[in-house]
């Protein structure tokens, strides 16, 4: 355990905050905390209060309150309630295989922090301690679909809608696990997706990959549901592979235009086992 004392303008920074229950803040709002002190100074102090583990550094300027009773080297905060203090302001998202989470539509634990953004983000992977947050960039025709999600009793995030997700994820399935995640977790909200909404989505993001995986999947699952014959309506000649994870190989549908590289046996048996 690091040396926490509390100094006169350490106590004022952190009142200033936990008064507003505030937990991320950064150099801005630092220096508003303690407007009567000198811009240097105020860098001196959260330096300070970083190496005696009352605050963690996520980025350049950017803080996190430190619970005062806990170890500073095993804390980590919430990693979807730090996303919005990341992107600089930029439009975000949290997306994905971090959004399947927060739908809790994951088999397999989360090694990341996914967050889709309006403007690209340089560098496009930042590291606090072991975990990457990695910041995925959308175009417009592809940044919509979002809503706030409660992730815990107390707070909300902004998170892609279940359907913004299955088309994001079927969109980069690289980014979600791979396909066979992304088919459990099709599965697994069957009876939640709002179809409609789902199909609308699929049209307005304007790819053909989506719109062939999308139709494959449902209709391989039997899931059964009036847009998987809309969907065939709106799919053009040209193949894409079903799993962008691996090699462009295996049979060929020519009624979803689709490589299928990953057997359906093994999405099934992975689904239904």
């Amino acid at each position: 355990m690091r040396n926490k004392n509390i100094s006169t303008q350490s106590s004022r920074l952190l009142t200033y905050f936990n008064s507003q229950e505030i937990r991320c803040f950064d150099y801005k709002e630092a220096c508003k905390a303690i407007p009567d002190a000198k811009l240097g100074t105020v860098r001196e102090l959260l330096s300070d209060m970083t190496k005696r583990g009352l605050l963690m550094r996520l980025k350049e300027r950017v803080y996190h309150i430190i619970p005062y009773e806990t170890d500073a080297n095993a804390f980590m905060p919430d990693w979807h309630l730090i996303a919005e203090h990341l992107v600089n302001g930029v439009n975000h998202y949290i997306g994905y295989y971090s959004a399947l989470q927060i739908h809790n539509l994951i088999t397999q634990p989360s090694l990341k922090e996914q967050i889709v953004v309006s403007r690209q983000i340089r560098p496009t992977v930042i590291k606090i301690k072991t975990i990457p947050f990695q910041f995925i960039y959308h175009n417009d025709d592809h940044f919509f679909g979002t809503k706030k999600i409660w992730v815990d009793d107390f707070n909300k995030v902004l998170c892609s809608d279940l359907e913004k997700t299955i088309v994001d994820c079927l969109f980069k399935p690289d980014y979600a696990g791979g396909i066979v995640e992304i088919a459990k977790a099709l599965y697994q909200s069957k009876d939640k997706i709002k179809y409609s909404t789902l199909l609308d989505y699929v049209v307005r993001f304007k790819s053909q990959a989506v719109m062939k995986r999308l139709g494959f999947l449902l209709e391989a699952l039997n899931i059964g549901t009036d847009i998987i014959e809309k969907l065939l309506k709106l799919i053009t000649a040209s193949y894409v592979v079903l799993d962008t994870e691996l090699p462009a190989s295996g049979k060929r549908s020519s009624r979803w235009q689709i490589q299928i590289n990953l057997d359906v046996e093994t999405i099934k048996s992975a689904i239904y086992s």
